[in-house]
Formats: structure tokens, C-alpha cells, sequence
């Protein structure tokens, strides 16, 4: 019996924390929104635990290109926690309940942990392809020419990316207006930018975009964004160092204080007690 009430109390920590977790996430995704659209918008239906679940695995097994994985995480996360409770309930141990419900969410946080590096690689191969089509269009290549080489170089998960900006501009090598080819590697690059959601994207895409408004040389304006980039990166990182290292000290002080105030307080508190007892003739 203590053994199913320890278990029923596990499953019930876990459900908190979990229910908390997406609340606190909701709510903040709600404030960006109404921040962003204004808070006189009306806002969408509320989407169900699992409609929402479901949808976030579809996003991620999206962006890591494999699309086929959303349906099996999903259904995958439906079948591990019969399993695991159906191994631990033969086995007999209490924790089977809350182990299954953390099987649940196994197949949702493996898919955010591969969509988070894929991010991470997909930075770092624009950084890459930025260069290459800086370096190719200071050698005298064709923006296009570059654009074209660095995606025949590039692997998933940009290659897709580049892909749909070379056929784009593809498309429009036939044109004699030159402007009118500027114009679409500046719109193709818009188009990326909008898809990757990531700020070095839209960088890019803007100095396309000054570029061709005011005839300024590409090539400089990169090398200056991608040193600037470099700097705030630099910056960010001694931040963060900084912030590590100021919790690690607070911690270690509140780990040695805390004791020693503990002890401090107790032996006060008891020699108080000693001092009313003696005075009321208790003996303590």
C-alpha cells in the first residue's frame, strides 16, 4: 500500500511538473504573440495537450528533414509507457507509473533535441556558405555563380534551402536585364530568410538587398557583418562565462552558509530553551 501511494505521489510530481512547464511556455509564446500583433487581435482557439504535441513533433521531424518521423514519435509515444509499466508492474516496483508517464515525452524530447542541433549545424553551414559566396564574388564570380557553388557543397540540412534559391534564380538566368536577375537573387535570399527564421539569414538577405538599391560592393559589407557577428558572438560567450561563474560562487556560498547558519540558529534556539526552562524550573 505505502509502495502504491509512493508511486500514485511520483505520477502526480510528474503531471505537475509537466503541466507547469507547458503553462509557462504557452503563456510566454501568448505574450510574444500579442507583443508582436498587438494585444487587439483576437486570439486563436486553444489547441489540445495532444493536438499541440502532435504539431510540435510534425514541426520538428520537418525541419530535420525527416517528415516521416512525426507519426512514429507519436505513436511511438503512446506505446512506451504501456510497455514500461507493464515490465515494472511484473517486476513489482512502485515506480512504474511515473517512469511510464516520463516515456511519454521521451519521443518528443529526442525529436527537440535533434531539431536544436540541427539549428546549431544550420548556423554554422550559413556561416560556411556565407563565406564561400563572399570569397567567390571577390574573385570576380557572378553572385549567381557563388550561390550555385556553395550549394553544390553544402549537405543537409541547408542544402534544401540553397537549392530552392538556385532554382529561383535559374529561372531568371534568361533575362537580359540584369536588374531584373539582382532583383531575384534578392527575393529568393527573402524567401530563405523567411523559412529559416534565423537572424544571420535576414542579415544576409538585407545586404542583398542594400546591395542592390545602392550599388555598394557585397563583398565588403560581409566581411564587416560577418566581424561584427564574430564580436557579439565573442561577447555573448564572456556573458555567459561571466553569469556561470557568479552562479557557481553563489552557490558555493548559500552551500557553505546555510549549514553553518542552520547550526548556529539551533544551537541559539536550544540554548534559549535551556535559559527558559532553568527559569520556569523545567528541566529541558
Amino acid at each position: 500500500m505505502v509502495a502504491l501511494l509512493i508511486g500514485c505521489l511520483g505520477c502526480l510530481s510528474v503531471l505537475v511538473v509537466v503541466w507547469g512547464w507547458a503553462s509557462a511556455r504557452e503563456e510566454e509564446e501568448r505574450l510574444r504573440v500579442q507583443s508582436v500583433r498587438g494585444s487587439y487581435k483576437h486570439q486563436a482557439k486553444k489547441k489540445g495537450f495532444l493536438e499541440s504535441l502532435h504539431q510540435n513533433m510534425v514541426f520538428f521531424a520537418r525541419e530535420i528533414g525527416h517528415p516521416e518521423w512525426a507519426d512514429i514519435a507519436y505513436r511511438v509515444s503512446f506505446a512506451m509507457p504501456l510497455l514500461v509499466a507493464a515490465i515494472l508492474f511484473v517486476i513489482g516496483w512502485y515506480w512504474a507509473m511515473p517512469l511510464s508517464l516520463c516515456a511519454f515525452f521521451l519521443p518528443y524530447f529526442y525529436l527537440n533535441r535533434v531539431y536544436k542541433r540541427a539549428r546549431l549545424l544550420l548556423k554554422r553551414q550559413l556561416r560556411q556558405a556565407r563565406l564561400l559566396i563572399a570569397l567567390l564574388t571577390e574573385a570576380g564570380a557572378p553572385i549567381e555563380r557563388s550561390i550555385a557553388a556553395a550549394e553544390s557543397v553544402t549537405s543537409h540540412p541547408l542544402k534544401p534551402y540553397l537549392r530552392d534559391v538556385s532554382i529561383a534564380i535559374g529561372a531568371s538566368e534568361d533575362a537580359k536585364d540584369a536588374g531584373m536577375r539582382v532583383q531575384t537573387v534578392v527575393e529568393a535570399f527573402m524567401g530563405m530568410a523567411e523559412r529559416l527564421h534565423l537572424p544571420e539569414a535576414t542579415q544576409f538577405a538585407q545586404l542583398l538587398t542594400q546591395s542592390a538599391r545602392y550599388n555598394t560592393p557585397l563583398v565588403d559589407m560581409m566581411f564587416t557583418s560577418l566581424d561584427i557577428e564574430e564580436r557579439i558572438r565573442d561577447t555573448e560567450a564572456e556573458l555567459r562565462y561571466n553569469n556561470a561563474i557568479s552562479k557557481i560562487s553563489y552557490i558555493s556560498t548559500l552551500g557553505l552558509g546555510i549549514p553553518v547558519f542552520g547550526y548556529l540558529f539551533l544551537a541559539v534556539f536550544s540554548y534559549a530553551l535551556q535559559i527558559l526552562g532553568n527559569g520556569f524550573g523545567i528541566s529541558l
